[in-house]
């Protein structure tokens, strides 16, 4: 009962964002200047892309002093939403960026596939993602090297990429999140 009252709640409020999101993503200036839009891409494509940069700069724009625990919550399913409600998601992510006083930027991402569902209302992407950790406690930088297979050390303003795979779907017509991975084996500089 409680989740269900959960997901209504949830469905309305997401609802209320997919306005705020068209208006800020349909912008084709920065899709062009960002590679996001290509002239061989079709509309769905296009805003698959936009949504997995959107939601890329939000997991990757951190900073512990000012940060936003939920910064990327707008862009989930409404049933992902509620498995990262039940498991805490927002307090453990603010625990990891205080406790290893992260600040970090996002600086590009390369889509090395997006692969659609016959009715076209779902989709696999995967692409790697580009990120700096301008500042951090030396022993997230001990981690983050331990998953760096490569010779390069991971230092204070190196840049590095992440290989992710979003599994996203459409909600009420607006393509969402449904479920992430990111692989730390593949971590390169």
């Amino acid at each position: 009962m409680k989740t269900e009252v959960l997901k209504k709640v949830l469905t309305d409020i997401m609802g209320s964002l997919i306005a705020q999101d068209k208006t800020i993503d349909n912008n084709p200036e920065e899709d062009e200047d960002h590679g996001v839009a290509n002239i061989e891409d079709t509309e769905e494509m296009q805003a698959i892309k936009r949504l997995c940069q959107n939601f890329a700069k939000a997991l990757t724009a951190r900073d512990y002093e000012s940060l936003d625990g939920r910064a990327e919550y707008h862009l989930y399913t409404v049933d992902h939403l509620i498995k990262l409600i039940k498991n805490n998601d927002e307090q453990n992510t603010i625990k990891i960026l205080t406790d290893n006083k992260i600040k970090s930027k996002y600086e590009d991402c390369e889509f090395l596939s997006i692969t659609l569902s016959e009715d076209q209302e779902e989709a696999e992407v995967v692409y790697n993602v580009k990120t700096c950790v301008i500042s951090a406690e030396d022993k997230y930088f001990k981690e983050l090297n331990k998953k760096n297979n490569k010779k390069n050390r991971i230092n204070r303003g190196t840049s590095f990429c992440t290989v992710y795979t979003l599994f996203v779907k459409k909600e009420k017509g607006t393509w969402k999140v449904n479920n992430f991975e990111a692989s730390d084996e593949n971590i390169k500089i």
